[in-house]
């Protein structure tokens, strides 16, 4: 399937002829989906296993369950969604197998800009302050506070991945935001 040259396709419309050419047997398409995907899937992976080895076995793992279960997809969501839905289950079933769970806050990092050594000192407490913060957040609130502010995602794809209804999202990322308001105003 292809589209007309002089339209430049959206991100969502590319992703869905993409998966058509996949389910149609062409190899090169599902390389295409897979490395424009790849950064993504593997930094959640990396944020439930704090590994890159794991992360990496995650990733290919995630990717296998892609290839297999594409013909599932239905469109009725975008594919990303339904791709980090398919990796956060993955994800959360691997957890409950381990029992174990980081935040991607992390390998948050707060750039500095200035060699000023005290400023150095400063922002690397106040990193290592929020990352304790997030990590001491329930995890229903913690998952929530990742996939919003670390991956950007819109209240409806959280609630598509981890399949609470919108207005529960909405509610632990406030509650969530309260928390880490509150324990960190008790560090000041």
């Amino acid at each position: 399937m292809k589209l007309p040259a002089d339209t430049a396709p959206d991100p969502q419309q590319e992703d869905i002829v993409l998966c058509a050419d996949v389910l149609a047997g062409n190899s090169r398409s599902f390389a295409v989906l897979a490395e424009k995907y790849r950064k993504r899937i593997f930094s959640l992976g990396y944020g439930f296993f704090r590994n890159p080895d794991d992360a990496e076995d995650f990733l290919q793992d995630v990717l296998v369950k892609m290839y297999v279960s594409l013909a599932s997809f239905r469109g009725e969501s975008r594919f990303s969604t339904w791709l980090m839905r398919v990796a956060y289950n993955t994800a959360i079933n691997s957890k409950k197998r381990k029992r174990e769970y980081t935040s991607l806050a992390e390998d948050f990092d707060v750039i500095d800009t200035a060699n000023n050594p005290e400023q150095e000192c400063l922002l690397r407490s106040s990193r290592d302050a929020i990352r304790e913060a997030v990590a001491e957040l329930p995890e229903r609130y913690r998952v929530c506070v990742d996939l919003f502010f670390f991956y950007d995602m819109p209240y409806a794809d959280i609630s598509e991945v981890t399949g609470q209804p919108v207005n529960t999202i909405k509610s632990h990322v406030f509650r969530a935001k309260k928390m880490l308001r509150e324990r960190l105003d008790e560090g000041v």
